[in-house]
């Protein structure tokens, strides 16, 4: 993976929030199928986008806002809802952050558009409420908001909060949009999630029934990397687009860093391929549970059972591979909805880390019951399988979803040995309280700070996460050698070690 230098902002392949706006077109291109889901996210009416971690809701958003901003029908506003005293608060103080939060988005972007409008500064939701109406009939344009990361997974309370606000402010001249991850649940007594909004999902995980994105995405961004001539006899360059697109469940961000690590070779074999995967499971996901395990609150023992309940999931794939009963695992499951309803949470964290990618809501199982259909990542499938060796069967099976359907039904015993414990009230995220050495460059941490940046920050006082997201920019600039570009890197490492 290539170390990105001091200058270059940490955050473009963190987050595209943090990616700065004169690099974003550069560094993102979209396909036919991102460009239905942003003509959905610039028409009228409400509308929130699931997906999970990485999968490229926070682009899809921004690229909705630049498009809006180009072509002047409608007047937009892009909200990051990484805003530290939101995730900590709740009831009115959740509103008053809100609202002045939006307000000063809206006024901002309003100086950045060259409107001469004079939009106050709001606490309250009902004046944000009129402003807005009367932004609208001063402008003569619709208003599209898009609000991005507005759900945590560890802080869970505030989320009825912001979805009330959400169905509120939403009218007939303002349309909300906001990016949300599998499973939420928590909308409120007053916001029905299909009544209120449309939903869109952006999963991409089913490469057999849209052979085409992935192949459109590394000619947009690895055009070296869609060559015929770089590739060995038994492998093209649309099977390799599909493989690494199916190995990380569809996950943009894991595809990424995939494609990344073939930036420098002249020839690719399946063998090359075969160390990618095995790679990406040691390197890329099983440090997600560690790096995510400090920022789910009161969930956190809950990566524990996690961990065990997906090597159980695995193992159940790749047996039936080691007692010769089948040449080549099954890559997708079906797992009894009851078994699904005792392990809820767990695996709404697999689904949002991309361990795991739902196929189908429900399926009728030949044991009995029905359950919903999960695609595993290949990676760590791969890493269980006798001699841990991919060939070209395995590719043209895992591609095409040939593969009978594994399950596991109520009444078996894959699960038997797995507990879970109880869990407390609802309180802070523990990333906040932990040293500030944890966002030193590691696994889980890739783009972390270095020894000697993070030495600096402690002799200036700054010990913990929760302080130096208490300090302000001006503060860490005064530190000795930390200049703009370090302290982008810092905020952009802090911003990815307490938000989802």
């Amino acid at each position: 993976m290539n170390e990105p230098n001091e200058d270059t902002d940490a955050g473009l392949i963190l987050a595209a929030e943090e990616c700065p706006q004169d690099k974003f077109e550069k560094y993102h291109s979209f396909s036919s199928f991102d460009d239905v889901i942003i003509r959905k996210l610039t028409a009228h009416g409400p509308v929130l986008l699931r997906g999970g971690r990485g999968s490229g809701k926070s682009a899809l958003l921004i690229e909705s806002h630049r498009r809006m901003q180009a072509a002047k029908s409608v007047f937009s506003v892009y909200m990051s809802l990484r805003y530290l005293p939101l995730l900590q608060s709740d009831g009115d103080e959740y509103i008053g952050h809100f609202c002045l939060l939006l307000s000063k988005a809206i006024i901002k972007e309003l100086e950045n558009q060259n409107y001469e409008y004079d939009f106050e500064e709001v606490e309250d939701e009902v004046d944000l409420q009129l402003s807005l109406s009367r932004l609208a009939q001063g402008l003569d344009k619709r208003i599209v908001i898009l609000f991005d990361d507005a759900a945590h997974i560890g802080r869970e309370k505030p989320l009825e909060v912001f979805f009330d606000l959400f169905r509120t402010l939403s009218s007939n001249t303002t349309s909300c949009k906001a990016s949300i991850y599998p499973g939420v649940t928590k909308f409120g007594i007053r916001f029905d999630v299909f009544n209120d909004s449309t939903v869109i999902d952006i999963s991409r995980s089913d490469v057999s029934t849209d052979k085409n994105y992935f192949l459109e995405v590394i000619k947009a961004r690895y055009p070296r990397l869609a060559d015929r001539e770089i590739f060995s006899d038994r492998l093209t360059s649309d099977q390799f687009a599909n493989l690494l697109g199916r190995s990380v469940v569809g996950n943009m961000r894991g595809f990424i860093l995939a494609c990344n690590r073939f930036d420098d070779q002249s020839k690719i074999s399946i063998p090359d391929v075969n160390t990618c995967l095995l790679d990406m499971a040691t390197d890329y996901y099983w440090p997600l549970m560690e790096e995510v395990a400090p920022k789910l609150g009161v969930y956190e023992p809950l990566i524990e059972p996690a961990t065990n309940i997906f090597e159980a999931i695995v193992d159940h794939l790749c047996r039936p591979l080691k007692s010769g009963g089948r040449g080549i695992a099954q890559d997708r499951v079906t797992i009894h909805r009851n078994i699904v309803g005792q392990y809820a949470k767990i695996f709404e964290i697999l689904e949002y880390l991309g361990f795991v990618a739902k196929r189908e809501a429900s399926r009728g199982m030949k044991s009995g019951g029905r359950g919903p259909v999960y695609a595993i990542n290949l990676c760590s499938l791969l890493e269980q399988v006798p001699n841990k060796r991919l060939t070209i069967e395995m590719i043209d099976e895992w591609i095409e979803a040939k593969p009978d359907l594994a399950e596991i039904h109520s009444s078996g015993s894959t699960f038997s040995a797995i507990s879970t414990p109880q869990l407390a009230d609802e309180h802070g995220l523990g990333i906040l309280g932990k040293e500030i050495d944890v966002l030193a460059k590691s696994k889980a941490y890739p783009y972390g700070l270095t020894a000697d940046k993070i030495n600096r920050l402690k002799s200036s006082g700054i010990n913990t996460v929760q302080e130096l997201a208490d300090t302000t920019d001006d503060s860490l600039l005064k530190i000795d050698m930390v200049g703009e570009a370090t302290v982008r890197r810092m905020r952009a490492v802090m911003l990815q070690a307490i938000w989802m």
